[in-house]
């Protein structure tokens, strides 16, 4: 009677192995995750001007966007899934995909003709040059 608990118990656990695992394989399906893929940004101040880095890892440079309408920047992008060769079902799944926009204010002294947008290793780096200040001379005319 001893031997016949112990094997209910270990075909109990196995039952439990491949609910857990069918489980597993639907929760973390990365077709269908609907964790949003945010972008995480760096946007800090130089001599110059703003400086504005994104880490897009996995992100194709095709895939970007970058606006400027009055004083929003606009940077919309897709991470798009790729299918690993020779896999049957994940295991672990913490990467998201699919499309993400960020969207910041920009100060008003930010000269929009110089902005630069530049992609290397998975950042994205936007360079945003402050305005300089323009002076002329005004004439001075006397007054009748």
């Amino acid at each position: 009677m001893h031997r016949l608990i112990k094997i209910r118990i270990l075909r109990d656990f196995s039952h439990l192995e491949d609910r857990v695992r069918r489980w597993m394989d639907h929760a973390f399906d990365f077709q269908e995750t609907g964790a949003p893929f945010r972008p995480p940004v760096d946007f800090y101040e130089t001599a110059q001007g703003l400086v504005l880095r994104l880490e897009l890892a996995g992100v194709a440079s095709e895939d970007l966007a970058v606006t400027l309408s009055g004083q929003e920047l606009v940077i919309r992008g897709q991470r798009r899934p790729f299918p690993p060769a020779g896999a049957t079902r994940f295991i672990h799944h913490e990467m998201c995909y699919g499309s993400f926009e960020r969207r910041f204010l920009i100060p008003a002294d930010i000269d929009p003709e110089g902005l630069q947008a530049r992609y290397a290793e998975g950042i994205l780096e936007i360079i945003l040059p402050r305005r300089v200040p323009s002076s002329r001379r005004i004439p001075v005319q006397e007054a009748e």
